[in-house]
């Protein structure tokens, strides 16, 4: 009973629409009725890749970019199914039948029927298939790293079948349940997409447990050695026998993506600048994380590609508009290959196309002073722009790095690197244009700086700005740019807010205790309006703070010649703070601001502040590298389907951000540089397309 409920429940959880409908209605069975029609019998073997790989292109010229990511659709390499995952499990099955005149397929022919259709192809067939507990495709097999499992599928035909055999093209849909109903063309088929509101997994409480990973035909024959057939199947009334059933092979991707994390035990610090303030002077660990610009829009149920461009960046590398021709030297559209193939590194000339997903058109920079980028705001998870900040600020809400759980181990360079999967992630494609962080997916790092006993914080103390600890387990402080009485700008860091007011002031012999009346009130010293004028004209103003204060000085000095008792209260820090509209209250403790105090701070004081020693490293993640970080590519920072993007974090080059959103410094408009005839199935789960983002330093 509670497994029936179950079901029930993932089945609600993975309706899939079309462009145009909402989610469709449970039929019968999979034509949407209960119709009459000759059922045929299969024995399917499901069968999935858990190691090598199945390729569908030539292997691509080798990586520009060795350590990152690489070139179109074989990305780095590959990677199969997760051990202790349930990635490769198969739930239930769709399958199409379409008529055809092939008796077997290459590569020359194997899509042309799927890409010709003008939208009068009719489905011959349709079946459906499910197993509660499953398939464990991983297991077995007779081809080496497949494995297999038997079921019966029963396949209903629109037609009578004869005597004589009849060939059909067969296209698959797995663990989309029993909803794909409505699809009477291959047209209807191959423009399904998932609604936005539809997972393509189901979410478990960890990762080893998400389950029911959509997956559809990406290719019609396999690249593996030995072949295992082709994705065609042979039918005549012979087959209405469930001890006769016809034999055939699908091979099926996911639409999922999925993110993996390993870190550094000991972080490399040694690019850290000499000029930063905590060079040298303490260490730095990964605590947490978040993955931000998670597409959970809509998403083609077959992988599309758009036709060639001929540039790899700059004005000729814009997305073909829609309604452009594919020529003879484009992939096709549907389950076309990605193409990534420059032939000059200097201009970018080359042959390269985009992956579709059904928004990508509409991902643009938004134009004019009004407009904002709330239009995709329900369509991320932890949509990476202003509005959005409050959410993106709770750092309750960041996951702690992973210890333990799923992974596993990959060699590289002699070094035994552990990968943690983080992350099921929808494809999220891009125009060369809108690569930018309001829509790129990436992953923001919180790290913590510990102190040695040679990190020293400026602290105004009684009149002096001293150099000194932080107080035993307080990571806490400020960091500020100041210009210094000698010419030089240095960045410096702060016990707390005042401190930084009070170093702006560059007195290097300070008699008449000026500083100590500017910071704590004139009582018992007496001023020189002409010593204080010159104490203001010299202070620094760097940073937003010692400007504001300066300014505010200034302000009230203008026409007066003596200073009076009036005078003085107004020249002081603390009259400066009541009037200062975006710091809180001179008392409040720095250790307690608030994430909204510290964005004021760095907004429009641009003084950063980091809490507990907390900063924070924003890194957007690459599909295909075109080897030059100036220059933005073609696909270059995207998410395409059945990829893992591996991302190895080595070393830390600084402080980052007080903020995981930073108000004043963050802009999302920032460039990132079926009942059913019986029919034997065999299931190719095709391998996860690995990409090796580059070794982060952050």
């Amino acid at each position: 009973m509670k497994k029936k409920k179950w079901y029930v429940a993932m089945a609600t959880a993975l309706l899939l629409a079309t462009g145009c409908s909402d989610d469709l209605d449970n039929g019968k069975n999979n034509i949407g009725a209960e119709e009459d029609g000759e059922k045929v019998y299969m024995t399917v073997n499901v069968s999935t890749v858990s190691q090598g790989t199945l390729t569908k292109a030539d292997p691509t010229p080798s990586n520009p970019n060795p350590g990152g990511a690489s070139w179109g659709e074989d990305g780095n390499g590959s990677l199969g199914e997760l051990s202790g995952s349930k990635e490769g499990m198969v739930y239930d099955v769709n399958i199409f039948l379409v008529p055809t005149d092939e008796t077997s397929l290459t590569s020359n022919n194997q899509l042309k029927l799927l890409n010709t259709d003008n939208g009068n192809i009719q489905i011959a067939g349709q079946g459906y298939y499910s197993n509660l507990e499953g398939i464990d495709a991983s297991l077995g097999g007779t081809e080496p790293g497949h494995g297999d499992g038997k079921v019966t599928m029963k396949v209903t035909m629109k037609n009578p079948l004869t005597q004589t055999k009849s060939n059909y093209q067969v296209f698959a849909v797995i663990n989309a349940g029993g909803r794909l109903t409505g699809i009477s063309t291959l047209e209807d088929l191959r423009d399904r997409f998932a609604a936005n509101d539809r997972a393509l997994w189901t979410p478990a409480s960890n990762m080893a447990d998400y389950h029911h990973f959509v997956m559809s035909t990406h290719k019609m024959i396999s690249g593996a050695a030995p072949s295992n057939g082709s994705s065609i199947v042979e039918l005549s009334a012979a087959n209405m026998d469930e001890t006769n059933p016809a034999p055939t092979t699908v091979f099926v991707e996911r639409l999922a993506a999925r993110i993996d994390l390993a870190y550094s035990s000991n972080l490399d610090l040694t690019n850290i600048p000499g000029t930063s303030p905590v060079k040298d002077k303490g260490t730095f660990a990964l605590k947490r994380y978040k993955v931000v610009n998670q597409w959970k829009g809509e998403s083609y149920l077959f992988k599309q590609v758009s036709p060639t461009v001929q540039s790899n960046y700059g004005a000729s590398a814009v997305l073909p508009a829609t309604g452009t021709p594919y020529s003879l030297n484009d992939p096709v559209r549907y389950l076309g290959d990605e193409k990534w193939m420059w032939t000059n590194s200097e201009t970018g000339a080359g042959s390269y196309n985009y992956v579709l997903d059904p928004k990508i058109r509409e991902k643009k920079l938004p134009e004019g002073e009004s407009s904002s980028w709330d239009q995709f705001k329900d369509s991320y998870v932890n949509y990476f722009n202003p509005s959005n900040s409050t959410d993106l600020n709770n750092l309750d809400k960041m996951v702690s790095i992973p210890t333990s759980g799923l992974s596993y181990t990959q060699g590289v360079n002699g070094e035994n690197r552990i990968y943690y999967p983080v992350v099921y992630t929808k494809e999220n494609t891009l125009d060369l244009n809108s690569q930018v962080h309001g829509y790129t997916t990436g992953v923001i790092f919180e790290s913590e700086f510990t102190p040695n006993d040679d990190f020293k914080v400026s602290f105004y103390e009684d009149g002096e700005i001293k150099s000194v600890s932080l107080p035993n387990n307080d990571k806490t402080f400020l960091s500020a740019a100041h210009y210094n009485n000698n010419g030089s700008v240095s960045r410096l860091v702060y016990k707390d807010v005042k401190s930084v007011a009070a170093r702006a002031f560059n007195l290097v012999d300070d008699k008449s205790n000026l500083l100590k009346g500017f910071m704590d009130g004139w009582k018992d010293i007496t001023p020189n309006i002409d010593e204080v004028k010159n104490a203001i004209q010299g202070m620094s103003s760097q940073n937003g703070l010692e400007s504001a204060f300066k300014e505010y000085l200034d302000g009230i000095l203008v026409d007066n010649v003596t200073i009076d008792e009036n005078l003085k209260q107004k020249l002081t820090y603390a009259a400066f703070r009541e009037q200062a509209s975006h710091l809180p209250s001179s008392i409040t403790l720095v250790s307690q601001f608030s994430s909204e105090q510290i964005g004021n701070l760095y907004q429009y004081y641009n003084v950063s502040l980091y809490k507990g020693g907390r900063s924070y490293h924003k890194f957007w993640i690459r599909h295909d590298d075109n080897g030059n970080d100036g220059l933005m590519g073609v696909m270059e920072f995207c998410i395409v389907r059945n990829n893992v993007y591996q991302l190895y974090v080595k070393g830390i080059r600084g402080l980052g951000d007080p903020l995981p959103y930073t108000p004043g410094k963050d802009d999302p408009g920032t460039p990132d540089e079926s009942d059913d005839v019986t029919i034997d199935v065999t299931i190719y789960v095709k391998d996860w397309v690995k990409r090796t983002n580059k070794d982060i330093i952050i």
